[in-house]
Order: C-alpha cells, then structure tokens, then sequence
C-alpha cells in the first residue's frame, strides 16, 4: 500500500508541472543516465565499491514569474541501483529504487553550470544479497520500503545547449534497514542503523 500511494503522489506531483508550466513556456526537459558508485555505512563494507545504473527524465521550471531567475526547481523520477561490496567476505548487497529527487538549483555562467540541493526520496523495488559461492539470498525485508530522506547536492555543466555531464553525492539521512540494533549513526547517536552513501557521474541531455 505504501509503494501505491508514493507512486501515485510521484506522478501527480509530476503530472502538474508539466502540464501547467508547459503552457507558460516556463519548464526544460532532460534526460539522463550515469554510473552509481555506493557503500552502506554501518554495514563493514568496503569504500564506494558497489556500481549501479541511475537513469531517468526530469524537469526544472523557474520559481515566480521570472522566467530569467537563477534560482529553479528540479523534479525528477529516475531508477537508481544502491548497495555494497564487501571484499573480505566477497558478498554484494544490491537494492533497486525508483527515487523522486526535488531539488533547488542555482544556475551560473549563462546557464552552463547548475548547482542544487535538496532530497530524492526513494521507493525500493527489490533487493538481493550474493555471496562469495554465486548464491542470491532474498533481502527484501532487510530494507525499509520507502527511503523518505535522502540528502542530494549535484552539480551540472553543460558543454552545448543539449549535452552535459553531472555530478551528484547523496546520503540517507535515515536508516534504510529495518534491524537497527547494530551500525553507525548519522548526526544524533539515536538516529542509528545503516545509511546509503554513494556518488554518481553521469550525462544530460536537456532539450
């Protein structure tokens, strides 16, 4: 029920931009796609060692009626692989979501360069845990099945008007573990479990 109702704020928040901010020639459109490379703090993995796909579409519209402001929103909807690689034990965690990252950006250099922060909360949609002997073993109850708090910040360039290349760090600023006995903790010691922490590079294709 929880995944239903996320997906169906997903697309009635995306839905309104675009349908509205359209007609006002207020709105860009972009495509994009990148590699993932993550860690799971609290889980003894090893570095940013486990690659994932992120690839989706977004938008980014003007706030008020300055259409030549800096300051814009971004909304996306992409999929974004996540997990960890432990290379003492050679096991891999791996867990799939469908993110919607809200962001607010500040454009420089006559557009060229965008710079955001904000959050890309997160619905999973599968999980896995692999070890060393090529076995899966089932981890869809290990995560909690919407990660609300991810904490984002990215940076754009564009070399044309079309092409460009992003940037992008985040981490969960809330545990996305169900058993949280054991691990690290973020900011406060009873925020305690295990957090994803990863960095992404990818292309944009903004038309």
């Amino acid at each position: 029920m929880k995944k239903i109702l996320f997906i169906a704020a997903v697309l009635t928040v995306l839905h309104s931009p675009f349908s509205v901010l359209h007609s006002q020639g207020r709105f860009d459109a972009h495509v994009f796609a990148g590699l993932n490379m993550g860690q799971i703090d609290g889980d003894r993995s090893d570095g940013y060692s486990h690659p994932g796909l992120r690839a989706g579409v977004g938008t980014s519209f003007a706030l008020g009626d300055d259409l030549a402001s800096p300051w814009r929103m971004v909304v996306e909807l992409a999929f974004t692989n996540k997990g960890s690689y432990n290379k003492s034990y050679n096991t891999t965690l791996s867990v799939n979501y469908i993110e919607v990252p809200i962001l607010l950006s500040y454009n420089l250099l006559d557009n060229r360069l965008r710079l955001a922060a904000g959050v890309a909360p997160a619905v999973k949609i599968g999980s896995s845990f692999t070890d060393g002997g090529g076995s899966a073993i089932g981890g869809e109850d290990d995560f909690v099945a919407v990660d609300w708090l991810p904490l984002t910040v990215s940076a754009r360039y564009r070399f044309t008007d079309h092409l460009g290349i992003e940037g992008r760090l985040q981490y969960s600023a809330t545990s996305v573990t169900n058993d949280n006995v054991s691990g690290t903790y973020f900011l406060f010691r009873s925020n305690k479990g295990c957090f994803h922490n990863l960095v992404n590079i990818g292309l944009t294709y903004t038309f």
